[in-house]
Formats: C-alpha cells, sequence, structure tokens
C-alpha cells in the first residue's frame, strides 16, 4: 500500500522541521528501542485503541531516532491488531528540545525487523534486505520527505 500523509493539515512546517544534518549519512534513523508486550506507550506516541492487543495477544513498538539542532525526530512503528502481512501503524514525531510532541507523519509503512530480532541474522544472504533493515527509515536531503523502502511520505503537516 503505497500511502501519503495528505489528511495531516498543511501548517508548512516542512521547511521548519529541522535544521538539515551534515551528510547523507546522517539523514538515516538509527535504532532507538523495542518495548515488548505493552499496555502503555512509554514515550506517550500510542494511546487508546493503538494499544488494543492483537492476534499474538501482544502489542510492541519499535522506535528509530535522528538528532537534529532542534531536537529529535522519533519514527515509532506499533506491532499491534492493526499490522499487515508486510505494514505496521507509523508515526513520524518532532520532539522539540523542550520535550513538545508534533506527529508529522502517521501511516501505514514497511514492517521493519528490528536489529534484536533473530529474523535480522537471516537477512544477510540478501544485500538489499540488509540494508533495509539496517536503515528502514530516513530523510530526502531536503528534509521534506520520509523515507521507508520504496514508500515515500511528505512531511507537510502536524497532527491537530
Amino acid at each position: 500500500m503505497r500511502a501519503t500523509a495528505s489528511w495531516l493539515s498543511c501548517l508548512g512546517l516542512a521547511g521548519l522541521i529541522l535544521t538539515s544534518p551534515s551528510s547523507a549519512a546522517d539523514m538515516s534513523f538509527a535504532y532507538k528501542t523495542s518495548y515488548r508486550n505493552v499496555a502503555k506507550d512509554p514515550d506517550g506516541i500510542w494511546t487508546g485503541n493503538d494499544l488494543a492487543i492483537g492476534p499474538k495477544g501482544t502489542v510492541t513498538i519499535h522506535e528509530f531516532v535522528l538528532r537534529t539542532p532542534k531536537g529529535e525526530l522519533i519514527v515509532s512503528q506499533i506491532w499491534n491488531e492493526d499490522c499487515s502481512s508486510g505494514a505496521c501503524p507509523t508515526r513520524l514525531v518532532r520532539v522539540d528540545a523542550d520535550g513538545r510532541r508534533t506527529v508529522l507523519v502517521a501511516d501505514l509503512m514497511h514492517q521493519i525487523v528490528p536489529p534484536d530480532d533473530p529474523r535480522f541474522a537471516d537477512l544477510a544472504a540478501n544485500k538489499t534486505l540488509t540494508q533495509f533493515a539496517q536503515h528502514p527509515f530516513a530523510l530526502s536531503e531536503d528534509g521534506k520527505t520520509l523515507v521507508n523502502g520504496d514508500y515515500k511520505f511528505a512531511i507537510t503537516g502536524a497532527k491537530p
């Protein structure tokens, strides 16, 4: 499913999201953490029905981070009952230096394989899958698009 965040209100935030990192390598998000079997998101990105127990009886949240001079960007993907075979609900959240959080993108994105998952080691045979598993999220060079493999999501607004 190719999707965009067009339902987000346009507030002209694209140019204000961050000061561009110094190189293309800095544009990739680094694995931050996984929260397994949660009933509450420790970072407060997911609430309510998002935390409904899935078919496997658990909810897991995986996070990736990109630190910038203006704060950090967090990609949070939840594995819950809304996950399909290859896509899960995912949010890009800007955390300002003062701790204020703004959802910039919320959509279904490719399901990631976190580095602490046994499946991660099995990807070594496929170079493309290995590269995606190591860096499943990146910003475009202009900082206006979140890239998740072959999916692209415009960063054009904030959730009210």
